[in-house]
């Protein structure tokens, strides 16, 4: 099965950061015209408006794991299952025992869960936890800017600067547990690159305030014309 994660960040004219206090980023940022994020969703990710995908609009990136899970209980999306990760940020984090090596993201399971079992899901590491929990089969990044280049073997750079904990944030993946190490394909693509011809079986958008100025809401109505939401 195939997830498409999309996070408005992506559709700015350069990357954004988390904000001190909480301030949302400023007019700098400029958000994509309407015509060319609809050419994106359609000649990229093969969305439609005349067929849209089950999805959820969703305030911040890191609650989509409870999207997933509920999915996954519901018996609605099959793990492991593939995720095309739209987003100007990985959202993946070094702590856990995550590794990157030949084009494969590798977490040592009992070493790596008892990490992220002390740890928080937040917006900088979620993905790191479903790769953990075993959901993700595949994983491909395309972000904003290639300002990353190549990730080097053995590190990923958490560059997503809101990994504050929220107040009384919980943990709804403790617990986890697996039984061997964890190997999943993963890409970084350039956004022109990017070309699907399959559809997806899910979405969702988050609109991550933190990361996108008050103009980027604007769009969400646009791309939310390309979901049916559950």
């Amino acid at each position: 099965m195939r997830f498409l994660d999309l996070d408005l960040d992506f559709f700015l004219s350069s990357n954004a950061y988390g904000r001190p206090d909480r301030e949302r980023p400023g007019a700098e940022y400029k958000p994509w015209n309407v015509s060319v994020v609809r050419r994106f969703l359609e000649g990229k990710c093969h969305l439609s408006r005349d067929k849209p995908t089950p999805g959820r609009i969703l305030e911040h990136h890191d609650l989509v794991i409870d999207f997933w899970k509920k999915l996954i209980e519901s018996g609605g999306l099959k793990v492991p299952f593939e995720v095309i990760h739209v987003d100007a940020h990985p959202d993946i984090t070094v702590r856990g025992g995550l590794y990157l090596k030949s084009g494969m993201l590798r977490i040592d399971s009992k070493a790596g869960l008892e990490v992220l079992n002390r740890e928080q899901v937040h917006q900088g590491n979620y993905l790191t936890f479903a790769i953990a929990s075993g959901w993700i089969a595949s994983l491909v990044w395309v972000p904003l800017r290639k300002t990353f280049k190549e990730l080097p073997g053995g590190y990923i750079e958490e560059t997503h600067s809101q990994g504050r904990r929220r107040q009384n944030e919980r943990n709804p993946l403790k617990g986890l547990t697996a039984n061997r190490e964890q190997y999943v394909p993963y890409k970084i693509l350039l956004w022109h690159r990017l070309r699907t011809n399959k559809t997806f079986d899910y979405m969702a958008l988050s609109k991550s305030p933190g990361f996108t100025p008050p103009e980027s809401d604007a769009l969400v109505s646009v791309i939310e014309e390309y979901m049916t939401q559950i």
